[in-house]
């Protein structure tokens, strides 16, 4: 049964929506999320627009102001270029700051190189509008364009959901345990963005197994976040699972990480279709691999190899083994495993004597 109203908790185990009153012995709390709008001087006195209304527009943006250098923002910008828009994208940080940097650095070449201009470290202090134009001022200096576009996060959809009522502890997003069960409210669950984390549609529908486990099977389940790949889908595309190379180094010791790199510009498909963009690192503690950056064409095809590695506990030997079609992009990872074991195979003394040996006796 689908009930199309709002609904709001008044008590811990039941819930209204619109004139009807559910008594449930389990409630899961699924509301996702939307834009995050700044308190920005100026902000609501202007027409801004957000990744969810941005495509009701029938005409292109003469110039398109983007508050926020984040994923969403970048696709946004790039998108935006190509279809004949001039695009400035305000970023008060860094912009991809949550990427690798080296990857970062790729795809805002591209994107710059494409014409989008970029201004990092610009916090906005104010927006204001004259003349049909729309302005945003930062300590670089004030920017102006016929459209402004509000990419700076997003936030939790839990305001009217009256989680007090239902006893459920919450911030900016509900309360969970590693089970997604509300710490305070043992009948309520969590899932997606209202779970707080990472925000991503894919990372719900890991939840939803999560909490089916525990519900309907009185498993014992819990969630885990290393083996979660995202991707930004810009042109190239940023992909990664688990740890950075530097939170890989910070969490593990600089000395106890091996980095795994192989280049687009080496593999033959990249070659054929003039796609040498990009590259491909992967970070390995003890011959295991606990984390993957990839940025090029079809990085988000290719990082799904990485995530059911982590998943499973696999050693990068399980990658190596692997044969993968030629010409593909899919060599790109078993070369990247390869690139792992090429020092230890052939600039280990001990190998080389080994081998030595061996070769001297064989007929």
């Amino acid at each position: 049964r689908v009930i199309r109203e709002f609904g709001r908790f008044i008590s811990p185990t039941e819930v209204q929506a619109g004139e009807t009153v559910i008594t449930a012995r389990r409630i899961v709390i699924a509301t996702g999320s939307g834009p995050f709008v700044p308190s920005i001087p100026g902000v609501n006195d202007v027409t801004y627009y957000t990744n969810e209304n941005i495509f009701d527009l029938r005409e292109r943006p003469d110039h398109l102001i983007i508050i926020g250098g984040g994923p969403i923002g970048m696709e946004m910008a790039q998108a935006h270029v190509r279809l004949g828009s001039k695009v400035t994208v305000i970023e008060g940080a860094k912009a991809m700051g949550n990427d690798d940097p080296d990857a970062a650095a790729v795809v805002l070449s591209s994107l710059r190189a494409e014409g989008v201009e970029i201004i990092e470290e610009a916090p906005a202090e104010e927006i204001s509008k004259a003349k049909g134009m729309i302005s945003v001022k930062t300590p670089k200096g004030t920017f102006s364009g016929t459209h402004l576009l509000m990419a700076v996060g997003r936030k939790v959809n839990i305001d009217r959901l009256d989680l007090e009522k239902g006893n459920v502890a919450h911030d900016r997003a509900v309360k969970v345990g590693a089970d997604l069960r509300s710490v305070t409210n043992k009948k309520v669950y969590a899932v997606g963005d209202a779970a707080g984390g990472l925000q991503f549609t894919h990372v719900a529908g890991y939840h939803a197994g999560v909490v089916i486990r525990s519900m309907l099977f009185g498993l014992p389940s819990k969630q885990r976040t290393d083996h979660i790949p995202w991707v930004t889908f810009t042109d190239p595309e940023l992909a990664q699972v688990g740890l950075t190379e530097a939170d890989a180094k910070e969490a593990h010791g600089n000395h106890n990480v091996t980095v795994a790199r192989f280049d687009y510009e080496e593999n033959d498909r990249a070659i054929a279709e003039g796609k040498r963009t990009g590259f491909i690192k992967v970070m390995v503690v003890k011959g295991r691999p606990v984390g993957a950056t990839i940025v090029g064409i079809h990085a988000g095809e290719l990082i799904g190899v990485w995530a059911l590695a982590i998943a499973n506990g696999l050693k990068m030997s399980a990658v190596a083994g692997m044969v993968a079609p030629y010409p593909t992009y899919g060599e790109i990872n078993k070369r990247a495993a390869g690139a792992y074991f090429s020092p230890r195979l052939f600039d280990n003394p001990t190998v080389k004597r080994v081998v030595g040996f061996v070769q001297k006796y064989l007929p």
